[in-house]
C-alpha cells in the first residue's frame, strides 16, 4: 500500500513538473508573440475575437502535449509543432463558428410548406413593404364593405379587374357597361376609398 502511494506521488510529482516545463514554452514571450500573430492574422474579418481564438489555441495546445502527440526532440521542434495546432484549432473554429449561425434558405417555415427564400422581400426597406402590404389588405377589407353598401356599383369586381391588370374597356364588355361608366365608377371607388382610409 505505502509503495503504490509512493509511485503515485512521485508521478503525479513528475507530472506537475512535465505540466511547469510546457507551460514554459508555451508562455515564451516570442512563443506567445508568435501564437497572437496567428490568432490575429486568422480571426481577421471574422465573428470570432483574436483573443478567444488565442485561448482556444492554448488550451488544444495543452490537450496534445497531455495526449502525447508532440514526438519532436528539440525546442524549435515544439515551437513549431504548437504554431501548427494553434493555427489548425483557430481555423476549426472559425469554420464551426460560420457553420453555427449559418440557415439555409431551402428550409421552411415551421408548420408551412413555404421556404425562408420566398418570404423575402426584394424590397430594400422591409418596413416599407410591410406598410404597403398592410394599406392593401385594410383597402381589400374596405371595398369589401364597399361592395356590400352600394352593390349595383359593382366595387369588387372593378377592383379585381384592377389589380389583375385589365383595362376599362376589357372591364367594360366583362361587366357589360360602358367604358366610360367604368372610368367613373373607378374615380367614385378611388375617392370612396381615400375618404375611409382618411387619406
Amino acid at each position: 500500500m505505502f509503495f503504490k502511494t509512493l509511485v503515485k506521488t512521485q508521478s503525479q510529482t513528475i507530472f506537475n513538473k512535465e505540466i511547469e516545463y510546457w507551460n514554459q514554452l508555451i508562455n515564451c514571450s516570442d512563443h506567445r508573440k508568435i501564437l497572437e500573430k496567428i490568432a490575429r492574422k486568422r480571426t481577421y474579418n471574422t465573428s470570432l475575437p483574436w483573443e478567444d481564438a488565442l485561448q482556444i489555441a492554448y488550451l488544444k495546445i495543452v490537450e496534445a502535449i497531455l495526449a502525447g502527440k508532440f514526438s519532436g526532440q528539440t525546442i524549435e521542434d515544439f515551437y513549431r509543432w504548437s504554431a501548427k495546432v494553434a493555427k489548425n484549432s483557430i481555423v476549426d473554429c472559425i469554420y464551426q463558428e460560420k457553420n453555427r449561425y449559418c440557415m439555409s434558405l431551402d428550409q421552411y417555415v415551421s408548420e408551412t410548406d413555404v421556404s425562408l427564400l420566398e418570404t423575402l422581400s426584394n424590397k430594400s426597406n422591409l418596413w416599407e413593404y410591410l406598410e404597403i402590404e398592410d394599406l392593401a389588405l385594410k383597402a381589400a377589407q374596405i371595398i369589401e364593405n364597399l361592395d356590400q353598401y352600394y352593390p349595383k356599383q359593382k366595387y369588387k369586381d372593378l377592383w379585381l379587374g384592377r389589380v389583375q391588370g385589365k383595362t376599362q374597356t376589357q372591364l367594360a364588355q366583362e361587366m357589360g357597361l360602358t367604358q366610360s361608366t367604368i372610368s367613373k365608377r373607378w374615380k367614385e371607388l378611388e375617392n370612396r376609398l381615400l375618404e375611409e382610409m382618411e387619406f
